[in-house]
């Protein structure tokens, strides 16, 4: 076995531990919770009923997941990222354009465009990931290439959260608004590792269904 092989059979297993996953839901739904209080300073009500209701359904996913409810989970993980998609689309169409801070970002310079950039791609991903989780999950034949796009479109994704988390520092905005957005891409990409991390588990149980199924229809050819 190649070193790379190695690396990348450590990294499955940590993903697919469950007190990791366990440790991942907690952080979301504390650190959405925190994020609550940003909004709330902020008077953003819109924006922080997002943030609760995305709190609550990956509290909810990861319960079903543990409980060996993995219909009601499966759901629950398109509900996530339909909460992710909402969150974004109202940063991009709702704080930055509609409230016509549009101009603002853009005579900010590179820091403020590339920010817009990032912003407009989170959303654009979202929207990716979510069309190829429903595909995979409910498609009468579903392609393993629309798990292979998901997986490459979940890493652009975080290359994306380190450009926008880069792109914050750099522009004059409040102290807090900083603290707020910046704990925000850490709790979307601690959201997207419990979310592969239970798909990997799913996809796991699901191999393992089909080796016994294999082994049992050999099996009765054999007698």
């Amino acid at each position: 076995m190649s070193e790379g092989e190695k690396k990348t059979g450590r990294i499955e297993k940590i993903l697919m531990d469950e007190r990791f996953m366990a440790v991942v839901c907690v952080f979301v739904v504390a650190s959405s919770l925190f994020s609550l209080f940003f909004s709330f300073r902020e008077g953003d009500s819109f924006g922080a009923f997002g943030l609760l209701i995305k709190a609550v359904t990956d509290a909810g996913m990861y319960l079903a997941f543990h409980y060996f409810k993995w219909d009601v989970a499966k759901g629950l993980m398109g509900g996530v990222l339909f909460c992710l998609m909402y969150q974004e689309a109202y940063v991009v169409f709702v704080k930055l354009w509609g409230e016509q801070n549009f101009d603002i970002y853009l005579t900010a310079g590179i820091e403020g465009s590339l920010y817009l950039a990032g912003a407009g791609m989170n959303f654009v991903m979202t929207v990716v990931i979510t069309i190829n989780h429903f595909l995979i999950t409910y498609a009468t034949h579903g392609s393993p290439k629309n798990m292979i796009l998901s997986q490459i479109t979940i890493l652009f994704k975080f290359m994306v959260y380190f450009l926008l988390v880069f792109a914050n520092r750099r522009l004059t905005i409040s102290q807090a608004m900083q603290w707020n957005n910046s704990l925000q891409y850490l709790t979307d990409r601690a959201l997207l590792l419990l979310l592969v991390g239970i798909e990997a588990q799913f996809n796991s149980f699901n191999i393992m269904r089909q080796d016994l199924l294999k082994a049992k229809r050999e099996g009765g050819r054999s007698k």
